[in-house]
């Protein structure tokens, strides 16, 4: 039994021992809370000092020169010139103060008030109220490039005037004064409206990481430009550096030189491709004012391509009318691109349009003439009479007696021959020759009549494996790959029709660089190359980090001897008696040929006459083929047989002769 005392003084070291304990617990929470704030003072205070001065700092992007392009023999086609351009980096001002800096960049760089505020981003419009910002503040933002001596030396020596502004040097694409392949090389354009319109931008438009681009760095829009965009494009560089009150850099931090892009070498020939330019300018305005039956008034458009048979390069590629490329080099306007609409296509992997700029409404006169793409006329025959032989509708001396007049079913018009001519006994080596409609269109009925719809699909097949209605791998974008208008004419009108009005070019539409593949799989004895435009792509101390070898796409299924039945046709064209004696008679070889007159019925106009022909040579052992296309032209071999003879002359000279 406990006596009371003792319970008392128990009770009493209790309470004690509980007060010790509460004691400790407050202490060892001013303890945790002194350490915080110590840590708070001492570790994360110099994250947070970092942070309130944040604004004396900024990260400076220089932009990477793009790569330079090179014709095959390193001839420079398009480089850069590094020019002045304003840079502005914002400053703590009040917006006050920003936009009395605005009103005076105005003034002195020739810009709307408007479009400065825009470009400055300081989220204030010409009354001084606030808009949506597009950038953080810390972004630096260019105003103007291309900057005039007179603006470097304002900005630079008065920069309190011109508060956050700052002068630097960056690489802008510098392209020749001539229109070299100008649609073949294509263009760029500042990041910023390139990626509203083009999905390849569109898609790295959110990437804000090390890699993104930037809103105003020069970007591929078209052409091979486009096509090796990344290649060509650098790695961008930085400067970090600290600024004063009126946003001049005072000190750079830290330094991370750019990486300029790669170097192409393209397979273009600058002799071959510049002189075939100026050839195509002068002859066609020898055809539009030139007396007689061979004027051809609506010859303004050209198109032609030279592509060797055994590789695929291609070593001239002309796209006429062209343009100064060094438009590109300052704000297009609307009444620059109206006209740029008649010329800026290439016309020969696309649908081009009729220069229609010298017109009162250039848009319904333009719709008046016939686009680049277009029937390919008799130049399609060596192609049915490959066709025509390895199915066993005929043999090499097969004869047909040519009635002049060919009827092949009732009720409908006869197939005739240019100028209503009769050529008596036909083989297919003097229908070729000769250019026979007629002889042609009897093969296409012999063969409907023993396989009925399925010699349709049959004949889609073999053109096919020519590159005709299918693309032809060029490395270019928009590419189109032909129109195959028999299949629609056989579905909803007459089989036997269309395979009589396509086996001499008609009721199908290719372009310039389908028929240059065409031809050369012809010379190739079937074999069909991938076009080339690129031979190799180098780092800027030359060194070759990607070679484009030739690349076979496919081979035909026709018989081996065919192709030399066919080629002898081809080469008694040119020979006399044919229909092209006049031209290859510079050269000491014999040039295998094809003149096409297609027809087109245009509305409102009716039916006009196209231009088209198409070669390979030397004939024994072909190198280069070539193709041209002269809408409203006429007669092939007058107003393309002489494009077509300029280029094999040419390629002759660069690539043989020696």
């Amino acid at each position: 039994m406990i006596k009371p005392g003792k319970r008392n003084v128990r009770h009493g070291e209790l309470t004690f021992q509980r007060l010790h304990v509460l004691w400790l617990i407050v202490f060892l929470l001013f303890v945790a809370l002194i350490l915080r704030l110590s840590w708070v003072q001492l570790g994360g205070g110099e994250k947070y000092r970092k942070l309130a001065e944040e604004n004396n700092f900024k990260q400076i992007s220089v932009v990477a020169p793009r790569g330079e392009i090179y014709d095959t023999r390193g001839k420079l086609l398009v480089g850069n010139e590094s020019l002045f351009t304003a840079v502005y980096l914002e400053t703590d001002e009040s917006n006050e103060e920003k936009l009395a800096t605005a009103k005076k960049l105005s003034k002195l760089l020739g810009i709307p008030l408007e479009e400065v505020l825009e470009k400055m981003d300081v989220g204030l419009d010409r009354k001084g109220k606030p808009v949506p910002r597009k950038q953080p503040p810390y972004y630096p933002k260019k105003i103007k490039d291309r900057l005039s001596e007179k603006e470097v030396v304002k900005l630079s020596e008065h920069p309190s005037d011109y508060k956050g502004m700052n002068v630097f040097l960056e690489p802008l694409r510098k392209y020749r004064d001539d229109s070299f392949a100008v649609q073949t090389i294509g263009y760029v354009r500042p990041f910023a409206g390139a990626k509203t319109s083009l999905e390849k931008y569109k898609k790295a438009s959110g990437k804000t990481e090390e890699g993104g681009y930037l809103d105003w760095e020069q970007v591929g829009m078209d052409g091979i430009e486009y096509s090796f965009q990344d290649h060509l494009r650098g790695r961008h560089g930085y400067k970090l550096v600290r600024v004063n009150s009126t946003g001049k850099p005072v000190e750079v931090i830290k330094e991370v030189k750019p990486r300029p892009g790669d170097n192409l070498v393209l397979t273009l020939d600058e002799k071959m491709q510049l002189e075939t330019e100026d050839f195509v300018e002068k002859h066609l305005h020898r055809l539009r004012n030139q007396a007689g039956r061979d004027q051809a008034p609506y010859a303004r458009n050209a198109y032609a391509v030279a592509m060797e048979v055994k590789t695929g390069k291609i070593r001239t590629m002309v796209s006429y009318p062209d343009y100064d490329p060094n438009i590109w080099n300052g704000p297009v306007t609307s009444k620059d691109y109206q006209k740029l609409v008649y010329t800026i296509r290439n016309g020969t992997i696309t649908e081009a349009p009729y220069d229609a700029r010298g017109s009162d409404n250039p848009e319904k006169e333009s719709q008046r003439h016939p686009f680049s793409s277009l029937p390919p006329g008799s130049t399609f025959k060596p192609m049915m009479a490959l066709m025509a032989l390895n199915e066993g509708l005929i043999h090499p001396y097969t004869g047909f007696q040519d009635p002049g007049s060919y009827y092949y079913a009732r009720a409908t018009p006869p197939v005739r021959n240019s100028g209503n001519h009769h050529y008596g006994w036909l083989n297919v080596d003097r229908a070729l020759q000769k250019s026979a409609n007629t002889f042609f269109a009897w093969t296409a009925n012999r063969w409907y009549q023993q396989d009925g719809k399925k010699s349709v699909e049959r004949y889609r097949e073999y053109t096919h494996q020519f590159g005709l209605g299918v693309p032809t791998g060029v490395p270019l974008k928009g590419e189109q790959d032909g129109t195959e208008d028999y299949l629609s004419m056989s579905d909803n009108f007459s089989g036997l029709g269309a395979m009589v009005l396509g086996s001499f070019g008609q009721a199908q539409r290719y372009t310039a660089m389908q028929l240059a593949q065409y031809t050369a799989t012809l010379a190739n004895d079937g074999k069909r190359m991938k076009p080339l435009l690129t031979e190799k792509i180098q780092d800027q101390q030359g060194k070759v980090i990607q070679e484009f070898k030739p690349e076979v796409l496919n081979r035909s299924k026709i018989a081996p001897r065919h192709f030399q039945t066919v080629k002898r046709g081809m080469i008694s064209v040119t020979q006399p008696g044919g229909t092209a004696p006049h031209l290859f008679k510079k050269l000491p070889f014999q040039v295998a040929a094809k003149t096409g007159t297609s027809e087109q019925d245009i509305p409102g106009r009716g039916r006009v006459e196209n231009s088209v022909f198409v070669a390979f040579a030397p004939a024994e052992d072909p190198e280069i083929a070539v193709a041209v296309i002269v809408p409203e032209g006429g007669y092939g071999g007058v107003a393309a047989g002489p494009i077509a003879e300029k280029m094999v002359e040419l390629y002759y000279q660069e690539f043989m002769k020696q």
